[in-house]
């Protein structure tokens, strides 16, 4: 590994209070803050321009759950089902997702700081058009997923399969992934240039020039 850029990690100022209804408490107060959400699902909800703040979510199951232009900030997610879930055109500043499921999840047109992925499993997570500054992404499966023309600044590739991840017209100087599994990524020559790979890896981006290595 190169350089490891520090996140910082949520902020909790206030106790935080146990619901078990969030519905009721977004039409009651617009917003979730300062909650603990643990050990149930949560079913079909649609809201756009949500605040989520100082909250922590354990063991919980968003099943067809979209959040638009969701405010989310000083979070963490542990042990939950976010597959599928639609954060598009959301802030996200100082999340944390630990041992999540994120298949399929729309990350798209964000932008997102101080953002911690581990041990999570992301396949086809689409973040399109986002913004990522000082985010680590470790020992993760993001293969088949999204960036394109996305902007990435300090962002951390630790231990994660990229497989066929698409980088699309997303410039990857800097960008560090000697320690991960980068076969068949989809990625312009012209965008590779300051990208950090191992020997193995650099003949695998070969075959993006054509080259035939003997």
């Amino acid at each position: 590994m190169g350089k490891i850029y520090k996140i910082q990690k949520p902020k909790f100022i206030d106790e935080l209070e146990e619901i078990d209804n969030i519905q009721d408490e977004i039409n009651t107060y617009e917003k979730l803050q300062n909650k603990i959400i643990e050990n149930i699902e949560i079913d079909y909800i649609t809201e756009k321009g949500l605040t989520i703040d100082s909250c922590i979510f354990k063991n919980v199951s968003f099943n067809e759950c979209s959040f638009k232009n969701v405010d989310l900030l000083d979070t963490v997610f542990e042990n939950c089902d976010l597959s599928n879930i639609d954060f598009g055109g959301g802030s996200i500043h100082r999340v944390e997702f630990k041992n999540c499921k994120l298949l399929g999840s729309k990350l798209d047109d964000c932008s997102i700081k101080e953002v911690l992925f581990s041990a999570s499993i992301g396949k086809y997570i689409n973040f399109s058009y986002s913004t990522l500054k000082r985010v680590s992404i470790e020992e993760c499966n993001f293969s088949e997923g999204i960036f394109q023309q996305v902007k990435l600044d300090k962002v951390n590739f630790d231990n994660t399969d990229l497989t066929n991840t698409y980088f699309n017209k997303t410039n990857l100087n800097n960008i560090d992934f000697t320690s991960c599994d980068i076969t068949g990524i989809d990625v312009e020559i012209e965008n590779l240039s300051g990208v950090v790979v191992n020997t193995i890896q650099a003949l695998e981006l070969t075959r993006l020039m054509r080259i035939i290595v003997k």
